[in-house]
């Protein structure tokens, strides 16, 4: 029997980065893993019934969301609740103050309807321990740390009986925009690719990041998908990025960018030839050499939903 009641909701930061340190951990432990909810941090549970999100409510938590800026967490630490091994946020301050705004807006539904006084930020990894068992995977994950972070949204979740299904996402503030390509077909084949699934993965010059003076991604933050016309058509959430030498790419990720490479000798061809083309050239002043020290900026994505 489910520990969960269907129409509860939950609005949560989830944080993809922290999964391959927790998975398993949670996957044994933590109740809510077993039905479909992610690592992640809460910002108010239980929310408002899921008869009660009408159209008002959700432009008000959107309102709400937009209102605030994306922030960086790092989760350096262990702590513990009687039983319960999490990993603390640093800073929790930002985190607390969307639990504050959102309660505030909403005073009939308290962080943990109320049964604690105060609240701590946390991303909960195990619960209903007890003595070694607890000592044991309280050193097993802060060996593994820290795992940061970009805060880029938040995910309004709701339990259907079966699982946590996600059922809106609220961005802090106006994403960024995220450009696949230049205008043209190959952009919009590339947005088809992202909207059916099929590509969660993007190769970049480390150089082009440089020359035009643009922040590289980072894991956790949201972004607005557009195609050749400029219109945002969903958000997409990093959750990985590496720089790494052109040789690194592996036939997993070469597969995971959804354009059909089989090989990795086919990725690095198709990609040789999109950055030594005219429009990459004239944007970087010439065309680049590349060789197998080519700095790569790899990253990997998820669809979250449309705007």
């Amino acid at each position: 029997m489910s520990p969960f009641e269907i129409g509860e909701t939950a609005l949560v930061v989830e944080v993809p980065s922290a999964e391959p340190l927790v998975r398993g951990l949670r996957e044994r432990y933590d109740s809510s893993a077993a039905y479909g909810m992610p690592a992640h941090a809460t910002v108010l549970y239980p929310f408002l019934p899921r008869e009660r999100l009408d159209d008002g409510v959700l432009a008000a938590l959107r309102e709400l969301f937009a209102a605030r800026r994306p922030f960086e967490v790092a989760f350096r630490g262990v702590g513990r609740f009687p039983g319960v091994v999490y990993l603390a946020p640093e800073p929790d301050g930002p985190l607390r103050e969307l639990t504050e705004t959102v309660a505030g807006r909403w005073p009939e539904a308290p962080p943990y309807g109320g049964r604690f006084d105060a609240v701590v930020p946390h991303l909960t990894v195990a619960e209903g321990l007890a003595g070694e068992d607890l000592a044991r995977i309280a050193a097993g994950l802060a060996a593994g740390l820290p795992v940061t972070t970009l805060v880029g949204g938040v995910t309004l979740r709701v339990f259907d009986g079966e699982g946590w299904r996600a059922e809106a996402f609220f961005p802090l503030g106006e994403p960024p925009v995220a450009e696949f390509a230049f205008p043209g077909p190959l952009r919009e084949r590339l947005v088809a690719a992202i909207l059916s699934g099929a590509k969660t993965a993007s190769a970049g010059l480390l150089a082009d990041y440089e020359h035009c003076g643009d922040p590289l991604p980072a894991a956790g933050r949201w972004a607005a998908l557009i195609d050749s016309a400029g219109r945002r058509l969903a958000l997409l959430e990093t959750t990985q990025v590496r720089v790494v030498p052109i040789r690194e790419i592996d036939e997993a990720f070469a597969r995971d960018e959804g354009e059909g490479f089989d090989t990795v000798a086919q990725w690095r061809a198709a990609h040789e030839r999109f950055w030594t083309g005219p429009e990459m050239s004239a944007l970087l002043g010439g065309p680049p050499v590349i060789d197998d020290d080519t700095l790569i900026v790899a990253e990997r994505f998820r669809l979250l939903g449309p705007l």
